[in-house]
Formats: structure tokens, C-alpha cells, sequence
């Protein structure tokens, strides 16, 4: 039962989050991004940085929320496989809106990061994935999202 009141709260703020960061505000983010290196101190530096980090922030969560849901699945009805390919394709839609920030800004933690993402995505998207293969790797990803969304809120 607490599972299941956990996972309804992270889908609740998921999608709260999913709505705060959506493609639109990843595409600012990654206008905004630039102009902040060139910007002299003063005149809004701070407050941009801490949009694009706020930004960044809630598109890791949602992120994370999708790797939180397939790890669910996987725990309570792992043979189901178009959920998991359906999951696996949230998950990879989800990542792909910050991708190109998080390989611009953070190029280690992005590959530390789709070692394991893309080989979970593939998994997921096999007519027949392996569970306890994607459990693995989700579990290997979630970490590295973890330790990724902390450094983020740090800065």
C-alpha cells in the first residue's frame, strides 16, 4: 500500500513537473544558455543561471519520474511487454528534451549518464525485454540521474 501511495505522489509531481518543463521551456533554456557566457556580471547573470538551472532541474525529475514508473512495471508486471516498450519510449522521449543541454554543459555526466540509458531504451523497446536486465539498468541509470539531479541543485 505505501508503494503505491509512493508512486502515485511521484506520478503526481511528475506530471506537475512534466507541465512546468515542457519542450517549450527546454527550447528557452537552450537559447537562454549562450547569452549567459557572454553577459556581463550585473545585469541578470544570476537570475538567468538560476532559471536555467530551475529549468534543468524539473526536466531531470520528469525524466526521473518516467525511470520511476518503468521500474514499477518492471516490478509488478515485468512480462508485459508493450508497457515496458511504451515506458522505454517515454523514458527516451523525456531525455531527448535535455539531451543536447546536458551534453553541452555536463559532457561527463552525459556519458556517464546514456551508458546505461541507451542500452536500458533498447531493452525496453524489444518485443520481448529482458526484466531483470532492465531492472538493472534502470536501477544503474536512476542512480546516475540521482547523483546528476544533486550536482545540478548544488550549483
Amino acid at each position: 500500500m505505501k508503494i503505491i501511495k509512493l508512486f502515485s505522489s511521484l506520478l503526481i509531481v511528475g506530471l506537475l513537473l512534466g507541465g512546468c518543463g515542457g519542450n517549450d521551456n527546454a527550447e528557452e533554456v537552450k537559447e537562454i544558455a549562450p547569452d549567459k557566457e557572454e553577459a556581463t556580471p550585473g545585469t541578470g547573470d544570476e537570475k538567468t543561471n538560476d532559471d536555467n538551472t530551475k529549468n534543468l532541474t524539473a526536466s531531470v525529475e520528469d525524466t526521473k519520474g518516467s525511470l520511476e514508473e518503468l521500474s514499477m512495471t518492471l516490478t509488478n508486471t515485468p512480462e508485459e511487454a508493450k508497457k515496458l516498450n511504451e515506458q522505454g519510449s517515454k523514458v527516451e522521449e523525456k531525455w531527448d528534451q535535455i539531451e543536447k543541454q546536458v551534453e553541452d554543459n555536463y559532457p561527463d555526466d552525459y556519458e556517464n549518464i546514456e551508458k546505461s540509458l541507451y542500452p536500458l531504451i533498447e531493452e525496453a523497446k524489444k518485443d520481448t525485454p529482458d526484466a531483470e536486465n532492465l531492472k538493472n539498468l534502470t536501477e544503474d541509470t536512476m542512480n546516475k540521474m540521482n547523483e546528476f539531479l544533486e550536482k545540478v541543485k548544488n550549483q
